[in-house]
């Protein structure tokens, strides 16, 4: 069996999420950090705790990497905090993102060289407007990731937070980055675009529809700002919070799973030349949606985008 049939068969029977890295579990409004490091059975699995104190213990400065300011959101857990973890770790300035103030306390302690923490509740579209005005007034950002995501929960929200979301931060965040990374998954294949639920209540919208916007979504901004570097890329079904929804079935590399992220943020090698592509593991996927790379389909959703919301993007 191959990796994409393993994946879509078991998204078929409810076990697979596979990109991003925020959970559905809802956290309370304390302020104060946890006790045990890195929440593992909280916002972690042990896997992520493991892989954590791996790039803690063993990932120095780079010494041929310019030092830069990324932010990412969905980075108190997960790959996202990984990739913060590794970016860090090589020098760079990172800002990261959390739901509410205490998972802002739980990443200020797990990576306390952390440059800052903006904070906002994806699944809130107000706060998300509010998010875009927090980080349009700190210093500009060499790359922005757009790593947040949810699953298991209900539509209307998994529509807010995967797809509404990156796109109203794509919107209204000053567009200075030099490069910009979406996480999709490999079963935005099962999506379709629903461009009438989209521009509606968005209440059958499921977690593979949302995974086809936003990877449709970063071809479009690719396609708009080709003076930028735009990619998306699929993680892998990854042992996350998130990948462990239903079980712990998730057959492929952690590491793997956030270092696309790290290499394209660093911009190396052959990076600084990539832009509207559809990465797994930092090469070019050949199984995509057709609406993916479609122009006219990229254009009508940003249109339906543009209705729903009430926000261009230029």
């Amino acid at each position: 069996m191959t990796r994409r049939t393993l994946l879509i068969s078991a998204a078929a029977l409810g076990a697979g999420a596979m990109a991003a890295c925020t959970s559905s579990q809802s956290d309370g409004g304390k302020a104060t950090a946890r006790s045990d490091r890195f929440g593992v059975g909280t916002y972690n699995t042990q896997e992520v705790a493991d892989e954590l104190r791996y790039v803690e213990e063993n990932i120095r400065p780079s010494t041929e990497t310019d030092t830069k300011r990324i932010l990412i959101t969905g980075s108190t857990g997960g790959i996202g905090q990984l990739a913060a973890a590794y970016l860090l770790a090589r020098g760079h300035s990172v800002v990261a993102h959390a739901r509410n103030e205490q998972r802002a306390a739980d990443v200020r302690r797990d990576l306390p060289a952390v440059a800052d923490v903006v904070i906002g509740d994806l699944l809130d579209l107000d706060q998300t407007r509010a998010l875009a005005t927090q980080i349009n007034e700190l210093p500009r950002f060499d790359v922005i990731i757009h790593n947040a995501g949810e699953y298991g929960i209900a539509n209307r929200e998994i529509l807010n937070a995967n797809s509404l979301s990156p796109y109203l931060l794509t919107s209204l965040v000053n567009p200075s980055a030099d490069a910009l990374v979406y996480l999709t998954s490999d079963l935005h294949l099962g999506g379709d675009l629903e461009l009438d639920e989209l521009r509606g209540d968005g209440a059958d919208i499921t977690y593979d529809d949302s995974k086809l916007h936003v990877a449709t979504l970063a071809m479009a901004v690719a396609r708009r700002r080709p003076d930028i570097r735009v990619n998306a890329v699929a993680p892998g079904w990854v042992p996350t919070k998130m990948g462990f929804h239903n079980g712990p079935y998730a057959p492929d590399d952690l590491r793997a799973g956030y270092m696309t992220q790290v290499w394209l943020a660093e911009g190396n090698e052959g990076a600084r030349r990539i832009t509207g592509n559809f990465l797994f593991h930092q090469k070019p996927e050949t199984q995509v949606h057709t609406a993916v790379h479609d122009p006219q389909a990229q254009d009508d959703l940003l249109a339906a985008y543009a209705q729903r919301t009430g926000t261009t993007l230029t």
